[in-house]
């Protein structure tokens, strides 16, 4: 450490009131001797002890095609294999030979991240480093090839990500992306908020950065960096920590579109909306605590479109069109998302874990996954809260008799609709359960005469479930008192002003009626069982029901 710090010194560096210390975890800290008092300037690093990339390819100045990132730690490694012959020794013999990210842990603290967004990122990053490392290393001489070996390289990858800053603190008007190790800065561990700034003087040659605090640090209290907004997720993985409590944690949430066959229709909408996260992966988006992007569920809106909704909506061209789509889709993007974060959440909890006697990396890895399950439950709640305000708003249109006047009660096809309503007091409607809002199977056999023909006619409801729900429908439709007659009314109107083709229902129609009706003709009167009202009953299943629970969405 003397002779780290002389050399530092010795090239122009200083620093003011700092002990260099570890941890009882052996981790490097920065301690303040005595008081250090906002705008005090405790460190200054000259530019010409760094390491850049810059300097990394004049070394290697025949691997110009190699990232960034890959070609400095080529640079570490090499110069660690120097040794004293190299001008960086000082620096380089006070970096932790050990850096516990978890590319470096056991299997047995893998198994910490089990069911984890992070579990998976480590091993795709991983394999990723070693593949850049196989494609890298036979590029380099013989006596090279054997002695950068892949710990080498990969302890070398992690102290850039766990240590280096950004160019552009040494030239800022540099464009690429690019990085710098700064020594003797770098010893400071991250705290969210706290106060620093980084201050740069002179030009990228003989130029200086200087650490200003922002803060008091008391004499004896460890001095900290300010590394940004950073999750658990990101800190562990490039760094090797993570906090108990981290107000920047995030779930990564990423729906999947590849099994729909509307997907790419679907994903058109998207980008003819211009749909995206920001993010490296546009479908990829951060959950955080009781926060869920608006952009999110727009993406969800399209992904539960069913296919009448996705031939409507590949003409929009405006992102506010899926600010809202319609109740059905809006139960159905709630009900889908709910799903997503609550397979997410039973997987992280069926892992069974010892808390009891726990290692370093341990305790960190259980910090993360505490934070994503805290994060996933919280998020979980919010969604059923919307799902509780939609109960309601749908309760107050249905009580008010309130339908949009264009089928299929989009908002696309009926603007201007959905934003005049108004809900005041809709905290008085209370609780509202689905079933007082949407038409279920069981409300459909509520009339015990024809629950009890249905029953005789099918063995088995479950397994003609389909068939059942359509016989039901033209049952209801036929009651003059249904909750539901403007529903009804509505949409077989416009299902019948329409040219349709039934040709796939003639069979199943006629291997029902007109047998239903001459065994029970109080029940199916043959004038409501056509087979173009149950086409209607058809389009009815198609074009208004969400799945689990099954059912009609009639508003």
């Amino acid at each position: 450490m003397d002779e780290y710090l002389d050399w530092i010194a010795r090239n122009g560096g200083s620093y003011s009131k700092l002990d260099f210390r570890r941890d009882q975890e052996t981790n490097g800290t920065v301690h303040a001797t005595e008081t250090v008092y906002p705008n005090d300037t405790f460190a200054t690093v000259p530019f010409r002890v760094t390491i850049t990339e810059k300097v990394a390819r004049k070394t290697f100045a025949d691997l110009s095609d190699v990232s960034c990132r890959n070609v400095m730690a080529l640079f570490v490694a090499y110069q660690s294999l120097l040794g004293d012959q190299s001008f960086y020794a000082p620096y380089l013999n006070i970096l932790p030979k050990q850096i516990l990210t978890p590319f470096f842990w056991e299997t047995e603290d893998l198994h910490y991240l089990d069911q984890t967004n992070l579990a998976t990122a480590v091993r795709e990053r991983k394999l990723n480093i070693f593949n850049d490392y196989e494609a890298l290393v036979v590029r380099l001489s013989a006596e090279l090839r054997t002695k950068i070996t892949w710990e080498l390289f990969l302890w070398a990858y992690t102290v850039l990500t766990s240590r280096a800053f950004p160019y552009t603190l040494i030239d800022p008007t540099h464009t690429e992306p690019s990085e710098v190790l700064f020594p003797l800065v770098d010893s400071l561990n991250h705290k969210p908020n706290t106060k620093i700034t980084w201050v740069r003087s002179g030009d990228d040659q003989s130029g200086s950065l200087s650490f200003v605090s922002g803060q008091v640090f008391n004499a004896g209290e460890e001095m900290f960096n300010n590394y940004g907004p950073k999750s658990n997720e990101e800190l562990l993985l490039g760094y090797g920590f993570c906090f108990e409590v981290n107000e920047h944690d995030h779930v990564a949430l990423k729906p999947n579109f590849s099994r729909d066959p509307n997907g790419q229709v679907k994903l058109e909408i998207l980008k003819q909306c211009h749909i995206e996260s920001g993010n490296p992966d546009p479908l990829t988006y951060y959950v955080h605590r009781e926060h869920i992007p608006q952009m999110f569920l727009k993406l969800m809106r399209v992904l539960v479109m069913n296919q009448t909704e996705a031939k409507i909506y590949i003409q929009c061209k405006d992102s506010q069109q899926l600010e809202w789509v319609g109740y059905r889709n809006e139960l159905a993007m709630v009900a889908m998302t709910c799903a997503l974060l609550q397979s997410r959440l039973n997987a992280i909890r069926a892992v069974e874990l010892n808390r009891e006697t726990t290692r370093w990396v341990q305790r960190c890895a259980l910090m993360y996954r505490d934070g994503q399950e805290q994060i996933l439950a919280l998020t979980l709640i919010s969604m059923e809260n919307l799902k509780q305000t939609i109960f309601k708003k749908m309760a107050r249109d249905k009580k008010q008799e309130r339908i949009a006047p264009v089928t299929p009660f989009v908002n696309y096809l009926n603007p201007g609709y959905f934003e005049s309503l108004t809900y005041p007091d809709l905290e008085a409607e209370g609780l509202v359960m689905m079933d007082s809002v949407t038409i279920t199977l069981g409300q459909l056999l509520r009339d015990k005469k024809f629950k009890s023909t249905i029953e005789q006619l099918f063995e088995d409801i479950e397994e003609e479930e389909d068939v059942v729900w359509m016989i039901g429908l033209l049952h209801e439709r036929t009651k003059k008192n249904s909750p539901w007659k403007p529903f009804f009314e509505k949409t077989e109107k416009a299902y019948l002003q329409e040219h349709q083709n039934l040709e796939e229902l003639e069979d199943l129609h006629g291997s029902l009626f007109p047998a239903f009706s001459e065994a029970f003709p109080d029940i199916f009167a043959p004038q409501d069982y056509t087979v173009q009202l149950f086409g209607w009953a058809d389009m009815v299943m198609n074009t208004y029901t969400i799945e689990n629970p099954l059912c009609v969405v009639p508003l």
